[in-house]
């Protein structure tokens, strides 16, 4: 059964490298990519679909046409909160979540709603743009309908893992993460590996979310495993608009 997920790919400025992008390493002892480094982001929670959602958002007139996507992008902002300390498209800016808060809302005894409500904040979803769509191949034991969301963090925020879900965390160039990945010092799946390589060629926030802003509707990508003679899944083959890639089975 395919479960619903959202990432953000969050990334700001530095000068002169060009931009850095914030990523988590999940536990060793996680059933999904385990200490693999992770954009923050996680399953849709029923939650993020509240019609209550309206009250939260700056530009309240979201249109039954963007449902959907509203949800993705509400499970993306609280997932970063949740997984990385960091408070994404918030209106007016705050960096004053608390740590009290956070770990509230980690153990459900507090709502996102409940979180902003709290600070006196607001959602402006026009901050966070849809990016990328992948389906996890048919023949994993989970498997995720995740959208990515591209978000710019203008603050400096730094990053904190929860000790729960991830236990390492670091802002970095999209380059130095592929460069440990190619030493073998850290573990991507494919899609961060992609995502990354893509990042990587953009000199500047300003640059991806121009890019962003007007690619073409986003199609779901569709990984499929190559299968070695014993029948387990040797590969990973993914067809991309670069062309053609695959990745071993880590």
């Amino acid at each position: 059964m395919l479960r619903e997920a959202a990432a953000m790919v969050l990334i700001r400025n530095v000068e002169p490298q060009g931009i850095e992008v914030c990523m988590l390493r999940r536990v060793a002892k996680s059933s999904f990519a385990p200490s693999a480094f992770v954009f923050p982001g996680g399953a849709v929670d029923k939650e993020d679909s509240s019609e209550s959602w309206g009250n939260y958002f700056v530009d309240s007139d979201i249109s039954l046409s963007d449902k959907q996507l509203t949800t993705y992008k509400i499970a993306a902002i609280r997932e970063t909160l949740e997984e990385a300390g960091i408070m994404v498209a918030s209106f007016p800016h705050s960096l004053d979540i608390s740590t009290t808060e956070r770990a509230s809302l980690n153990k459900n005894h507090l709502s996102f709603q409940d979180i902003l409500k709290a600070n006196q904040l607001k959602i402006n979803l026009k901050e966070v743009l849809f990016y990328d769509h992948w389906i996890t191949p048919e023949g994993s034991p989970i498997r995720f309908d995740t959208r990515f969301f591209i978000a710019v963090d203008q603050f400096e925020q730094s990053v904190s893992h929860d000790d729960q879900e991830t236990d390492l965390s670091r802002w970095a160039s999209p380059t130095e993460f592929l460069a440990l990945y190619d030493k073998k010092e850290i573990k991507l799946m494919p899609v961060t590996h992609v995502q990354l390589k893509r990042l990587s060629h953009f000199k500047s926030v300003e640059a991806v979310l121009e890019y962003v802003q007007k690619a073409p509707v986003v199609e779901a990508t569709l990984p499929t495993f190559i299968y070695n003679q014993d029948g387990k899944p040797s590969s990973v083959k993914i067809d991309l608009r670069e062309g053609e890639v695959e990745y071993p089975i880590l």
